[in-house]
């Protein structure tokens, strides 16, 4: 396998798991998006791991371990502007997360409320976010991808860790949306959600090589080829007509074509191929990282050969 194919699957299971934790963000959120990714931000900042040896998935979930007053505060204006998001839309939203109880906000910044940490939507969203960190890590392994062998996999039961992994890809996801952002910041941040998806349904990330073949992803059954508006509004779990206005400004902006009344990537441009390449470069590079991170953590370890359940 080509290093180039091998960063390219690395961007795409990358993108996969960057689209999983938001659906599993907003599902606790009333589905805003903008909130979503706001109390990630937080929540990145204020959780930390449980890893005594009793711990279950009730008292290890990650940021409930802690008291409000032992957290570490979040400038959550810092994360709202590095996401894109306008001064005053932000002060809006974290309004109404402190409204909502939420968030608490202290002299240094916001915390996540501890009593929101044990919450049953709060621990639902971990758990599926937990799923598409197995699932991230699996690809990797059959990948023999950015440090992770084959037989590589999270630890079971995975609830004594659970707040550290989380805390670890969190801060992994968001890197990986600040630095897309980056190379395009005059575009939202809901139009960028808007463009990934339809990147992953398009199988663009897979696209860009020479060598266009989901290789070892194959079981993952990677997309390939352009998509429909309806298609793309179902994924992101948006109106039609606000899928429909977004895709209209990644059009104006160079980055979307038409196909037969599709949707595509505009992979005919080879500036912007030059720069989604460089991009998945940078992506293994961060990968590798998280990789030794998880591996330093005990959150990935080697795979027995006995059947092991996951939680």
């Amino acid at each position: 396998m080509s290093l180039r194919l091998q960063a390219a699957q690395v961007a795409w299971l990358n993108t996969k798991l960057t689209l999983d934790f938001i659906a599993a963000s907003r599902t606790w959120i009333d589905e805003d998006l903008i909130s979503a990714l706001l109390t990630a931000g937080v929540v990145d900042a204020n959780v930390r791991g449980a890893d005594d040896e009793g711990a279950t998935r009730d008292s290890s979930i990650g940021a409930g371990i802690l008291p409000n007053a032992l957290r570490r505060p979040v400038n959550a204006i810092s994360i709202a502007m590095s996401l894109g998001v306008p001064r005053e839309s932000a002060r809006t939203k974290l309004a109404g997360l402190v409204e909502r109880g939420v968030l608490v906000r202290t002299d240094g910044g916001f915390v996540l409320r501890a009593e929101v940490s044990q919450s049953k939507p709060f621990k639902s969203a971990m758990e599926a976010f937990l799923l598409a960190t197995v699932e991230f890590v699996d690809g990797l392994a059959i990948l023999n991808a950015c440090g992770a062998r084959d037989g590589d996999r999270v630890v079971t039961p995975v609830w004594p860790v659970a707040g550290l992994a989380t805390r670890l890809m969190t801060a992994h996801v968001l890197k990986g949306i600040q630095h897309a952002r980056s190379l395009k910041p005059e575009i939202s941040l809901t139009t960028h959600y808007v463009l990934l998806w339809l990147s992953h349904l398009t199988g663009s990330a897979l696209r860009v090589v020479q060598e266009p073949d989901a290789g070892r992803l194959g079981p993952l059954n990677p997309p390939f080829g352009p998509v429909s508006v309806i298609e793309v509004a179902k994924a992101a779990r948006m109106d039609d007509e606000t899928v429909r206005r977004h895709l209209g400004q990644l059009e104006k902006a160079g980055l979307v074509i038409r196909v037969a009344g599709k949707r595509d990537i505009n992979l005919p441009d080879q500036t912007l191929v030059a720069n989604w390449l460089d991009f998945q470069s940078r992506t293994i590079l961060g990968t590798q990282q998280l990789v030794r991170k998880l591996y330093v953590a005990g959150v990935i370890v080697d795979r027995p050969s006995e059947t092991i359940r996951l939680f």
